[in-house]
């Protein structure tokens, strides 16, 4: 079985002027568009596979509008989660993250990754410049890029919308999936509708738009810095917790815990203060729990046991229930695996 997803060749009525909130007036199911453009070599687009990340939204309709005469490239434009989007939420209690269950995830097979799969195969039987998945992030961060094949045309991409991008292996996201098809990004762009994040990606991807060719040239420090998300780090289910540290809880943090972000941590600064024994897990890209090598806790304050930078630090307790409080960054080092 595969979820329903509808077809269209053009945009519908109404595309401009559409929320989140009424988004399934327009896209009752999640979409794939074809849009006819001079340049034939289609630019995917995916947008809302988290439903409270509406920037991807925001940047189609200005693009869209302002092209809406002589598009100079084709694009195939995916609108991923609309029932969510439609309650503002990540996702449904009742669905899998529409961002882990795309070719290669580890998941069982369900209706969703069915679905992702064939917008694969429709996707890979179209001639494909790169492939763009716009996110947000639910606490303060940089914008940023991630890519998870780091090949020279990926880092290349990536250099073009931040300094400092992200090389992760979370199996199952889109830009995975795409990796063996064309060049493939995810943009971090901020807090959901901020409008430098709409600006910036709007930028980065009307360049795409008429872009001939992406380089293949290896890039200096000054130009990309890669760093690398090899680690999750999870509050136990059972454990209370709050971002203040008087709060009388099993976990607390800073107030400011987002400063936090994309920041080294070395051995000897504070993460957060705890009561409990275990109140965290660290899971690798692998799924192996590696607590015991990362963190320490001395008289209830916790430590990590290497210099490390947090990035996607929220405080929004559902989507650290539904994903992670953050992940856990080192340089990238590449041809050496990262041991803990």
């Amino acid at each position: 079985m595969i979820q329903n997803f509808d077809r269209m060749h053009g945009l519908p009525d109404g595309f401009f002027d559409i929320t989140t909130a009424n988004i399934r007036s327009l896209f009752p199911n999640p979409t794939l568009i074809q849009l006819d453009g001079q340049d034939n070599n289609f630019l995917f687009i995916s947008i809302l596979l988290h439903g409270n990340e509406y920037t991807g939204l925001k940047v189609m309709q200005r693009l869209l509008a302002k092209y809406a005469d002589k598009l100079p490239r084709s694009i195939l434009l995916f609108v991923g989660n609309v029932q969510a989007a439609e309650a503002n939420l990540r996702r449904l209690p009742e669905q899998v993250d529409f961002n882990r269950c795309w070719p290669g995830s580890l998941m069982e097979p369900c209706p969703t990754s069915n679905m992702m799969r064939r917008i694969i195969e429709i996707a890979h039987g179209l001639p494909l410049f790169a492939a763009i998945d716009v996110h947000n992030n639910t606490g303060r961060n940089p914008h940023y890029a991630c890519i998870t094949d780091p090949n020279l045309r990926n880092q290349n991409l990536a250099a073009s919308f931040n300094r400092t991008a992200m090389v992760y292996n979370h199996k199952g996201v889109c830009t995975m999936a795409f990796n063996d098809i064309c060049p493939a990004v995810t943009l971090e762009c901020g807090l959901p509708g901020d409008e430098t994040g709409i600006e910036h990606a709007c930028r980065f991807i009307e360049d795409l738009l008429t872009l001939q060719q992406i380089p293949e040239e290896a890039l200096s420090r000054e130009s990309l810095h890669l760093v690398e998300s090899h680690l999750n780090l999870h509050i136990a289910e059972h454990v209370s917790y709050d971002f203040d540290p008087a709060a009388d809880v099993d976990l607390c943090f800073e107030k400011d815990i987002e400063a936090r972000n994309f920041t080294l941590m070395d051995t000897q600064q504070v993460f957060g203060y705890t009561r409990v024994d275990r109140p965290i897990s660290i899971i690798d890209t692998n799924g192996h729990d590696v607590t015991d090598e990362v963190l320490r806790i001395e008289q209830g304050k916790i430590f990590f046991n290497q210099t490390l930078m947090p990035a996607m630090i929220t405080r929004d307790k559902l989507v650290i229930q539904q994903d992670c409080l953050c992940h856990l960054l080192q340089d990238y080092l590449p041809h050496h695996d990262v041991e803990f």
